[in-house]
């Protein structure tokens, strides 16, 4: 089994020993320092053949990025960092240790990688979570070896929640289909029952169960277990996030009573092209877009691929780093901080022939009842600003949460969403009604 070897190697580098500073836990022989950026950074590693200086951006970050995506429910609708602030060439760290020990120190490096980057590497987790990281890895990597006819056993379209195993090329961003195969999770609940006398709300139908795989069989039990430590740490960073903007750190727990949580093991086949850098070559694994929700961890293997683009529009990679996660800020905690916080444009690389890549990345969402708009705290110009812009757009920023998840899941999936919620339509502005 070619893709778990692969990740047994990952693994035992991951829950090898890490060498960590004094008080912030980042590796010494990444320590460096970035004006203006964060105290604390790993050194991004833009080699010549993967991102050349002369590498064209997919736009400038110097001006938002709003574009609606052929198809598809993804796209780029990134800001600014603020006048007069560097671009950054590396992604900030900070230390899992300060989160429970140093919240002071960690809320005023995370107030700086929010402002200026959008991104952070989280790092030192503790042994349990990455030893439940290598072993998420390893099932990830034998499932995805299963025969196609096998995974298909949980074809999402079989599922009105848009749950299950997606095929090589089943998405797209930018109108270029993505380079990879996963399985959607999101929280195991109930299906709402739907009839004449339903009260439920139509967002209500994204709840239900998950469809779980026979092989490998204890696959169930190490997502379950996922699921539960990633909600436990997102829970701490939505405390440390308000109190980073001055705020009591309980400011955002009302939108989180029930939240709604999306999930993926994602598995990147090794490219098929020569090993040029070539995007049109079939070099993206998924094209540049900003992530819709609140915010997002990612594990990844050590295989690489992850780019963000600074406000110079030039990418930056995203190196994994043993024991940690990356995290970034989605649109909605953009809207939230009236654009003070940025949700930053990225993408993935496909890998280059020989190995393919894995990752789990975790979409922390508010519940599905939220109505999603600027703190009254952080009301101004520039949160009216991004509230009225693209108010008339084809792909614009719905004010409830769970319409704006709906909308973006039924112009992903038109054809899970045609089979199974004929009685609605999704409008050319995004939103889905009853017909």
């Amino acid at each position: 089994m070619a893709a778990a070897a692969a990740v047994a190697s990952a693994a035992a580098a991951a829950a090898g020993p890490l060498r960590l500073g004094p008080r912030c836990g980042v590796p010494v022989r990444r320590l460096a320092a970035v004006a203006g950026v964060a105290r604390r950074t790993v050194a991004a590693k833009v080699a010549g053949s993967l991102v050349g200086p002369s590498s064209p951006p997919v736009a400038s970050a110097a001006l938002p990025l709003t574009a609606a995506l052929g198809g598809g429910g993804r796209h780029l609708r990134g800001m600014a960092a603020p006048a007069g602030a560097p671009a950054f060439q590396e992604l900030p760290v900070l230390s899992h240790d300060a989160l429970i020990n140093d919240f002071e120190g960690f809320v005023s490096d995370l107030r700086e990688a929010c402002r200026h980057v959008g991104f952070f590497v989280l790092a030192g987790l503790p042994p349990r979570t990455v030893a439940l990281h290598a072993e998420l890895l390893r099932v990830a990597g034998e499932f995805f070896e299963r025969p196609e006819g096998e995974k298909g056993l949980i074809d999402y379209r079989l599922s009105p929640h848009f749950r299950g195993y997606m095929w090589q090329g089943a998405e797209n961003t930018a109108g270029r289909r993505d380079e990879r195969e996963q399985i959607e999770f999101g929280s195991e609940e109930g299906a709402v029952q739907l009839g004449a006398s339903s009260t439920a709300q139509l967002f209500e139908r994204l709840r239900g169960p998950n469809q779980w795989p026979s092989n490998p069989p204890e696959l169930r039990t190490v997502v379950s277990d996922w699921l539960e430590d990633m909600e436990a740490l997102s829970r701490l960073l939505t405390h440390a996030l308000p109190a980073s903007l001055g705020l009591d750190a309980g400011a955002l727990d009302g939108l989180f009573g029930r939240p709604h949580v999306q999930a993926k093991l994602v598995h990147y086949p090794a490219g098929g092209c020569d090993g040029t850098d070539q995007v049109d070559a079939g070099g993206l694994g998924v094209g540049a877009h900003s992530d819709s929700g609140f915010l997002t961890l990612l594990l990844q293997d050590d295989v690489g691929g992850l780019e963000v683009m600074n406000s110079a529009g030039v990418w930056v990679a995203a190196p994994p780093l043993p024991g940690s996660l990356v995290c970034n800020l989605g649109e909605v905690l953009q809207l939230l901080t009236g654009g003070s916080y940025l949700s930053t444009v990225h993408r993935v690389r496909r890998p280059r022939p020989g190995r393919g890549r894995l990752s789990a990345p975790y979409f922390w969402n508010p519940s599905l009842d939220a109505i999603v708009e600027p703190l009254p705290e952080l009301r101004g110009e520039s949160a009216m600003a991004e509230l009225q812009r693209g108010a008339h757009a084809s792909n614009r920023l719905l004010p409830s949460y769970g319409m704006n998840a709906f909308k973006s899941l039924a112009r992903s999936h038109p054809q899970v969403f045609a089979r199974h919620h004929p009685d609605l339509e999704c409008l050319p502005d995004g939103q889905v009604i009853a017909r």
